[in-house]
């Protein structure tokens, strides 16, 4: 399930009125990043995300940025894992445990500054295919914004584009829609869980235009008949979970009133999809995104032509079957 090629004019979103609409594309950005990481790292989404964290600090120094070239034989930029804990709000020997387990693997290297992802991890299969997953993942959150009419960041003067220039922007996207979220969930997989049962619920109609523009605002949310609901055992394959785990988590987000189960599968509650305090943390996650898009437009990214900038191409969305 594709957009069409070119978008019509006729059909533009205003810009006050986009926040269910941007979350939508959002969500389906954030759930096929978070299912390339929970694959990449054996079902266990914390390392996923805390590796993806200390690389997005390292990147900002390393041999594919302009900063490294500049402080030479510094290399990448460490994080303190006192650092990483404030960061993320996750108890110290937690994250200590992952970046034990990070080093011993080989990803992560302890230094006297802290923590960081050497430069020829990089080149790693696993580690390459996540990261393209993740740029293009993004690339496909542009394109997708521009076919609904989404006014995007102008065009800057052609500068090179570096495609890591697009994964750091991707993971900032990604590293938002956590620090957004996250602090409602006991864990982050629960929080993984939510956002790929609203893009299920929501694929019917995400990609139909007429349909998508009609319920871009926060003021409205579809009826229920629109919504598709998913199985337990989907949700599981989409996200590359264990189904046990999946079954476990989702019975709990039941008794707490946030997903119902119907007949056929779950579907995310109207009380959450109406919940004022998390449509502001929605909207102020839509706004962090525009701004990364801003400094995105900065690094050369072709807003003019977001498929040119694929690395491996538009990415398939996430099955449900």
């Amino acid at each position: 399930m594709q957009p069409p090629r070119s978008p019509s004019a006729s059909g533009k979103a205003k810009p006050s009125d986009q926040g269910r609409l941007l979350v939508r594309l959002l969500a389906e950005m954030q759930t096929s990043a978070l299912a390339s990481g929970i694959r990449t790292f054996d079902g266990d989404l914390d390392r996923a995300i805390i590796f993806m964290v200390v690389a997005r600090e390292s990147e900002l120094l390393s041999r594919h940025s302009a900063g490294y070239a500049r402080h030479g034989d510094r290399g990448p930029k460490a994080i303190s894992i006192n650092a990483l804990a404030a960061s993320l709000a996750r108890p110290f020997e937690t994250v200590r445990r992952h970046i034990h387990a990070l080093c011993d693997q080989g990803l992560c290297l302890r230094t006297r500054a802290g923590v960081t992802v050497p430069a020829d991890v990089h080149d790693r299969p696993a580690i390459a295919g996540l990261f393209h997953v993740h740029h293009d993942a993004l690339v496909r959150l542009v394109e997708d914004m521009a076919w609904f009419g989404v006014p995007l960041p102008e065009q800057r003067p052609q500068t090179g584009y570096d495609w890591r220039t697009g994964l750091a922007a991707a993971q900032d996207v990604l590293l938002t829609g956590i620090e957004f979220n996250a602090h409602r969930f006991q864990a982050w997989i629960d929080m993984a869980i939510l956002v790929a049962i609203s893009c299920a619920n929501a694929r019917p109609y995400t990609y139909d235009r007429e349909v998508s523009l009609a319920y871009a605002s926060f003021a409205r949310i579809t009826g229920e008949a629109m919504r598709a609901p998913v199985s337990t055992g989907a949700l599981a394959r989409a996200l590359g979970l264990a189904t046990s785990t999946t079954h476990r988590r989702v019975s709990a987000m039941i008794k707490k009133g946030i997903v119902v189960r119907k007949p056929k599968g779950l579907m995310i509650s109207d009380i959450v999809l109406n919940d004022p305090l998390t449509i502001e943390d929605s909207r102020t996650g839509t706004d962090h995104t525009r701004q990364i898009l801003i400094r995105l437009a900065a690094g050369g990214f072709r807003f003019d032509d977001p498929a040119s900038c694929y690395v491996d191409g538009r990415p398939p969305l996430v099955s449900f079957e």
